[in-house]
């Protein structure tokens, strides 16, 4: 039986807003129950499976050859009637030889995708392609670059839907 710690406030704690008291209780996801993240009430912020591109789509998103240059990211455009406002990333080696620097930059793309999201066209699948100054930038100018390079293309709408 797995063993998960949870940090809960007791009820003096909870209403001076100080501290907290680690308790241990047994890991119900192992047991067919819900995963630990929702049992501690915790919502699930990541970008769904349905909101990522196919790789296979990814070679006909470069073909359409409609690409966007930002300063952090490239983006290309993937107008069609079965797109659904999901998102592609591609970082490659050469631009960012160490893993952890290409996993950080898929990282901050999906975040400024997840975060701006609603404010895009829903009739276009989008694929990020990272360039190498995204190693040394904070998530903010992710973010504005994406929105900047967005505008650009015609994708974006300032009234979320």
């Amino acid at each position: 039986m797995g063993l998960i710690l949870n940090l809960l406030p007791t009820d003096s704690q909870a209403d001076s807003g100080c501290g907290v008291v680690m308790s241990r209780e047994p890991n119900s996801a192992s047991h067919g129950g819900l995963p630990p993240s929702a049992e501690a009430g915790r919502a699930d912020y990541g970008l769904p499976r349905t909101a990522r591109m196919e790789p296979a789509l990814y070679r006909d998103t470069f073909a359409r050859e409609r690409s966007y240059p930002g300063r952090l990211v490239v983006l290309w455009l993937r107008s069609a009637p079965d797109a659904a406002r999901r998102l592609g990333v591609v970082v490659s080696r050469r631009t960012l030889p160490a893993a952890v620097s290409r996993n950080r930059a898929r990282r901050l793309m999906r975040e400024a995708f997840r975060l701006n999201r609603s404010h895009l066209r829903p009739d276009v699948d989008i694929l990020l392609l990272a360039r190498g100054r995204i190693e040394r930038v904070r998530r903010q100018e992710v973010e504005a670059d994406f929105r900047a390079v967005c505008r650009k293309a015609g994708i974006w709408r300032e009234e979320p839907c």
